[in-house]
């Protein structure tokens, strides 16, 4: 029986990493997972996955399967990233966009897609549902980096739980303003951050200009503080932060929901950290499943 169920744990092992392969692209390798599109429907929607910052595609693995059951899904590893190839070019919304665009192109991954995006991949959802409107069923914001965000609000969460002026604009400052020494050996993370900190000096200009397309949207939100007591700041009450900046996050996200025109939803979940599809998987493929089947 033990042989039996070691046999199980390595083929199952040995089917997922051979649907993983390497794709060239723009003159590079990025490693893709693919499932499910040999039953795909004419017309019906595709999964695709963008993972947060610097993280690989392993990381939907509580969820991809799951979904892959109700209909075809699609990850990668950005450049940089796991597997893919380490490329010296700044990830900008745009790069990332038209690179994601040419790989779904070169596999016959044709729209409607419905986009999922976790922390720093729920900006580049969005921009990619920007640069290419037409080819989006709907966008699923997991847990996402507030590209909704001004300086000015950021600001205003700290006046308001008692941080004095100064240490205001000397937080904004290390935050945005203090430059950091590329890292070749680590460049895909080292550089996503500084795309992320070029959008929030501009308040995300670049994503705001871009159009939001007419279709559902979805937010999940984690409610969970998980910043350990001896990494926490010590010049303000962070827990108290978190809580300030969630509902200020969930009141702007509410109207990014209204403003698209076919409604969605923002799905508070209190008892899951940051990432959602490991603390709360059923979460994210239930809000899914229900897109699918209401498409």
């Amino acid at each position: 029986m033990k042989v039996y169920l070691t046999l199980i744990v390595i083929l199952t092992a040995f089917l997922s990493h051979a649907q993983q392969k390497l794709i060239k692209v723009n003159g590079h390798n990025l490693n893709i997972y693919q499932k499910g599109f040999e039953n795909r429907k004419k017309n019906a929607p595709a999964i695709i996955f963008e993972n947060g910052m610097g993280v690989g595609l392993g990381n939907w693995d509580t969820v991809i399967d799951q979904i892959a059951k109700f209909a075809p899904v699609f990850a990668y590893d950005r450049s940089g990233v796991e597997k893919s190839d380490k490329v010296y070019q700044m990830p900008t919304v745009k790069v990332v966009a038209d690179n994601l665009k040419s790989l779904l192109t070169t596999l016959n991954i044709s729209p409607p897609y419905i986009l999922v995006g976790h922390s720093m991949g729920g900006v580049y959802i969005r921009a990619f549902a920007g640069f290419y409107p037409n080819d989006i069923a709907a966008l699923v914001f997991v847990d996402p980096a507030d590209f909704t965000e001004t300086k000015q609000q950021w600001n205003s969460i700290f006046r308001a739980i008692g941080v004095p002026e100064k240490k205001i604009d000397e937080m904004l400052y290390n935050r945005l303003y203090t430059k950091s020494e590329v890292d070749s050996l680590n460049f895909g993370p080292w550089s996503e951050a500084q795309v992320l900190a070029d959008l929030r000096r501009t308040d995300f200009a670049e994503i705001n200009n871009l159009p939001l397309p007419n279709v559902p949207i979805y937010f999940l939100v984690g409610g969970r503080f998980d910043v350990p007591p001896e990494r926490r700041s010590k010049d303000f009450d962070q827990e108290y932060f978190f809580k300030v900046k969630s509902n200020q996050n969930m009141e702007r996200w509410r109207k990014v929901i209204d403003s698209s025109g076919k409604g969605g939803a923002l799905i508070y979940l209190p008892k899951s950290g940051h990432y959602i599809q490991r603390d709360d998987p059923k979460a994210v493929i239930n809000t899914i499943k229900y897109i699918v089947e209401n498409w």
